[in-house]
C-alpha cells in the first residue's frame, strides 16, 4: 500500500508538472516579436555600472521590437525589465518568469508576470522560446543557467544561440579558469567556447541580437 501511494504521488507531480508547462506556454505566447532572455544577479544595485547597462540593453531591444525575458524580480532583471517600460507604442512585451519558492517579489516593470513551483520549468520557458541570450554579472543562479544552456548546445541538444557574456572584467577569470584547467584537462573541447561572445560593448551585445533576431 505505502508502494501504491509513493507511485501516486510520483504520477501527481508529473501531472503538475506537465500542467505548469503548458500554462507557462500559454502566457508567453502573446509575444509575436522575437524575444531575448538577459540573466543577472538579483542583488545588483540601481547605482552600479552594470544595472544601468542592462536597462539601456532592455531599452534597446524593445525600442526594436525584441521582447525581454527575464526571471522578473529585482537586480539586473528589473533593469532589463524597466528600460524600455515607458517606451511609447511599443509592440515588444516585457515578461517575467519567477519561481514560488524563492523570497522574491516580482519587479514593477513586466507587463506579465507568473510563478511556477520548480526550477526546471522556469528554467525551460526562460530557454526554450529565446532567439539569444544575454548574461550579466550574477551569483550561482545566473551561473547555474549558463552552464546547462551551454551543456545544451554542447550536447547538440538544442540548435545554437547567440550567447553574450557582458562583463569583461567579471567574466574574464572564468573564462581563463576554463582554459587553464577545464579545457587543458582534456574535459571539454576549446571549441566550447565559440559559443559565447565577450563584451563590454553595449552596441555590440545588441547587434549580435538584433542581426539574429531579424534573419529568424
Amino acid at each position: 500500500m505505502q508502494k501504491f501511494f509513493k507511485t501516486l504521488s510520483r504520477i501527481y507531480h508529473l501531472f503538475r508538472v506537465f500542467l505548469q508547462l503548458v500554462y507557462g506556454i500559454i502566457r508567453i505566447s502573446p509575444a509575436t516579436t522575437p524575444m531575448v532572455t538577459i540573466f543577472g544577479g538579483s542583488r545588483a544595485q540601481k547605482s552600479t555600472y552594470y544595472f544601468e547597462q542592462a536597462s539601456k540593453l532592455g531599452a534597446l531591444l524593445v525600442e526594436h521590437n525584441i521582447s525581454v525575458l527575464t526571471g522578473g524580480g529585482p537586480g539586473i532583471m528589473q533593469a532589463a525589465s524597466c528600460g524600455g517600460f515607458n517606451l511609447k507604442k511599443r509592440k515588444a512585451k516585457i515578461i517575467g518568469i519567477g519561481v514560488n519558492r524563492l523570497d522574491q517579489e516580482r519587479n514593477e516593470c513586466v507587463d506579465d508576470f507568473f510563478s511556477l513551483d520548480y526550477f526546471f520549468a522556469r528554467k525551460l520557458l526562460l530557454t526554450n522560446y529565446s532567439r539569444a541570450f544575454v548574461f550579466f554579472p550574477g551569483g550561482f543562479g545566473t551561473l547555474d543557467e549558463l552552464f546547462e544552456l551551454i551543456t545544451l548546445l554542447a550536447t547538440k541538444q538544442m540548435n545554437k544561440l547567440p550567447i553574450v557574456l557582458f562583463g569583461v572584467s567579471y567574466w574574464t577569470p572564468f573564462i581563463d579558469w576554463i582554459k587553464t584547467e577545464v579545457v587543458e584537462q582534456g574535459l571539454i573541447e576549446i571549441q566550447d567556447l565559440n559559443f559565447f561572445v565577450l563584451t563590454d560593448n553595449l552596441e555590440e551585445a545588441f547587434c549580435i541580437i538584433s542581426d539574429y533576431c531579424k534573419t529568424t
